[in-house]
């Protein structure tokens, strides 16, 4: 049984946001590729990723499978009470939040609130990561999502812990499987060793992606960003936005993904079958 969502593809095509012909397509390719059984959700999604073109769409949809087929580590067990999602969610913040950009954007924020290098486990975090990134989608598909990452009480011993194995895994996720277009990448509080930091990152990055991030000192002034990047009301009280501040953003999400097991346990089932019939 593939996962059940929130909203229902009718919803989406009604709002005239997926075209009928191309869903339609789109529904009679899976069953010519011998794929597991995906929820129309799931292919409306898929299409809103690739502005609803269909070949770009099939080579998603694939990617998105392989790339999980090939990283269980990242993309099976993702049970909220599971110990390495407990300690990803001890050792960060993660929220998104109750409110999008005027382009319908969901905002994912990713800040540490444990500063001690010892407790920091890339792969934990990735995992994390990808859970609260397929949890945006659930309710109601963004256009897009804006990632916001504050890389206060980053040290340099946590270069230590990046690892290139899980860090190649997850940017061919977020660049080719993920069912949502990232839209923007600000990263605050920019470290004096961001440099270090890109010499590793950046080889596993698309231009398109690389080119997307904006760094933004600690001295940053707010309201220079609210007039340039978001709007006031879509950040959190700590950085002077209208939202509650980010330590209860993180609570309200961590409690909301509670109720997402049988979503990531039907989901798992599903890239099982996926493996089996390749």
């Amino acid at each position: 049984m593939p996962p059940t969502f929130a909203f229902t593809a009718r919803e989406i095509i009604d709002q005239g946001r997926v075209p009928q012909d191309v869903f339609n397509a789109l529904k009679q390719w899976c069953q010519s590729e011998k794929l597991p059984v995906l929820a129309d959700e799931q292919l409306v999604l898929f299409l809103l990723s690739c502005y609803n073109e269909l070949e770009a769409t099939q080579k998603t949809i694939h990617a998105h499978f392989k790339c999980k087929v090939s990283a269980p580590e990242l993309f099976f067990n993702r049970d909220f009470w599971a110990e390495d999602v407990q300690k990803a969610m001890k050792v960060c913040q993660m929220s998104i939040f109750p409110t999008r950009t005027a382009n319908n954007e969901a905002i994912v924020f990713w800040r540490l609130q444990d500063f001690s290098y010892s407790k920091f486990n890339l792969e934990y975090i990735v995992k994390l990561v990808f859970m609260i990134g397929e949890f945006a989608c659930y309710q109601d598909p963004p256009e897009g999502v804006v990632i916001l990452i504050d890389l206060k009480g980053l040290g340099l011993w946590h270069l230590t812990k990046l690892r290139i194995g899980p860090l190649r895994k997850f940017f061919k996720f977020v660049q080719e499987g993920y069912s949502c277009k990232i839209r923007q990448i600000h990263i605050f509080n920019t470290v004096y060793f961001i440099d270090k930091i890109m010499v590793i990152l950046k080889p596993l990055m698309s231009k398109e992606l690389y080119n997307m991030i904006k760094f933004h000192p600690s001295n940053m002034k707010m309201e220079s960003f609210f007039e340039t990047h978001l709007p006031r009301d879509c950040i959190p009280a700590d950085y002077e936005g209208s939202l509650p501040d980010q330590a209860t953003l993180s609570v309200q999400t961590y409690n909301a993904l509670q109720g997402m097991n049988k979503f990531y346990r039907d989901e798992e089932q599903q890239v099982k079958a996926y493996k089996i019939v390749q």
